[in-house]
This record gives structure tokens, sequence and C-alpha cells, in this order.
């Protein structure tokens, strides 16, 4: 089994920013960890795939950090967003994959 990952570093502008991934052949995505430089920073994350469908988002918003253990089939190129970010700052963090 393989496991790999994605590391995130963005700034954001007018509360958001974005990134599309590089193309996964098959892979699930095990976790999300998404850290503002802020601890006191809230903000919102939305996963979309290459056919628009949005595949994770956050109902309510994350303060400082999200961390989240999921299990989302990835296959393809996908948009990793945040919107609504209350301070306009760093944000880092991985996607870690696991290969299928």
């Amino acid at each position: 089994m393989l496991i790999y990952k994605i590391d995130i570093s963005q700034t954001a502008s007018s509360g958001a920013w974005s990134f599309n991934t590089p193309k996964i052949a098959n892979g699930l995505l095990k976790q999300i960890i998404i850290k503002a430089a802020t601890a006191t920073t809230t903000f919102g994350v939305t996963i979309t795939d290459d056919k628009n469908n949005v595949v994770y988002f956050t109902d309510t918003k994350a303060t400082g950090t999200l961390r989240q253990t999921v299990e989302i089939p990835f296959k393809g190129i996908h948009t990793i967003a945040v919107a609504n970010a209350s301070a306009d700052e760093a944000f880092t963090g991985k996607l870690s994959f696991r290969e299928l």
C-alpha cells in the first residue's frame, strides 16, 4: 500500500484561495489538514471533482485548523478551495492519499 501526500501552501486574498491537484490515477483521500496562520481564523473548505461535483465541504466553518479523517475516492483533477476566511493570511497543510 502506497501513501502519498499533496502539500498545501496558499495565501488567502479577499478571504479565499484555491488550487487544482495533480491528476490522480486512482486514490482514496484519507486525511485533510488545513491550518491557518492564526488560531482564531475561521474558514470553509470545499473539494470539487473534475465534473464540478462537490465531494467534500465543511458544514460548519473550521477555526484555526481543519483536521479530518475521510475516505473519499479520488480520480482525476480536483479543486481544493478555502472560502469566507476571516483573515487574509497564509494557510498550510496536506492531503494524504492511499493508492488503490
